[in-house]
């Protein structure tokens, strides 16, 4: 099994299981990575980075895997981790750093746009 590690905008390490999308997954809690061979086959380029409190249940038919592979994602890419605030932390730290195709950009400008329509903006949520 090989690794990938990544370094947020924190500065932090942060390592990742490289995995192929039809193995079986671990039921329990990670933060998953849908990644593409990096420029001349070096390293991995993220596509989409979320967490789950159940890897094997979110990957089992994930909804955005289709359109990950579109982009050219072939691996899935796991830092397992059990308590909560870790996972979103980590999460944050990555997105942030390596801003994932299929993250961020598209969701700011919903917010955007729903702000303009209706003068409401969500802050938070859980």
């Amino acid at each position: 099994m090989s690794e990938a590690i990544f370094r947020g905008i924190s500065g932090r390490l942060h390592r990742f299981s490289v995995h192929r999308p039809h193995e079986q997954f671990a039921v329990a809690p990670a933060v998953y990575c849908f990644a593409r061979p990096g420029p001349a086959g070096r390293g991995w380029t993220p596509l989409f980075l979320s967490r789950t409190g159940n890897l094997a249940k979110r990957l089992e038919s994930h909804e955005q895997w289709p359109e990950a592979q579109l982009l050219g994602a072939t691996h899935i890419l796991i830092h397992q981790h059990d308590e909560r605030d870790a996972r979103e932390y980590v999460e944050a730290d990555l997105a942030q750093a390596l801003k994932p195709a299929m993250n961020g950009p598209f969701f700011e400008a919903e917010l955007e746009e729903e702000v303009a329509e209706t003068g409401v903006r969500l802050i938070w949520a859980a």
